[in-house]
């Protein structure tokens, strides 16, 4: 049964995921991004997923992602490799201009919310983020 506890939880999420989607889609107009674009990005840091993975991490079709990587790919920040295990498979790479500007991306982000989050309790805050992530993450 899910108790006014619950629905409190949910609602504080669902506004907080709004609240940072308007935030980063702020910060992607600024690098004249797509908000997919920039969390591709930020997905190739370490990993070189196939486009299907891509697509799943996503949450999008692997169509979609053929697209972003191929527009990304037109500004020199990301690239294709070809799977060395398996030629059939092709993955998506960060570029060290892609790697920039992630990197660009997340100093941006990080002063937004340095300069719009308060200071009292940020490590608990962290902390508390941190573990419902993982959370999510583990349950999915």
């Amino acid at each position: 049964m899910t108790t006014s506890q619950d629905q409190d939880l949910a609602a504080a999420f669902a506004a907080l995921y709004r609240e940072v989607g308007v935030l980063y889609g702020v910060i992607s107009r600024r690098f004249g991004l797509t908000v997919q674009q920039v969390e591709l990005l930020c997905l190739l840091y370490d990993r070189r997923p196939s486009f299907g993975e891509l697509a799943g991490l996503l949450g999008c079709d692997k169509t979609n992602v053929t697209g972003m990587v191929d527009r990304l790919a037109r500004r020199g920040l990301v690239a294709r490799a070809t799977d060395p295990d398996d030629r059939r498979i092709t993955r998506a790479v960060l570029t060290d201009q892609g790697a920039a500007m992630r990197e660009n991306f997340r100093s941006a982000l990080a002063a937004e919310l340095e300069a719009r989050v308060p200071r009292a309790n940020r490590s608990r805050l962290v902390a508390l983020i941190t573990d419902s992530v993982t959370a999510l993450a583990e349950t999915r």
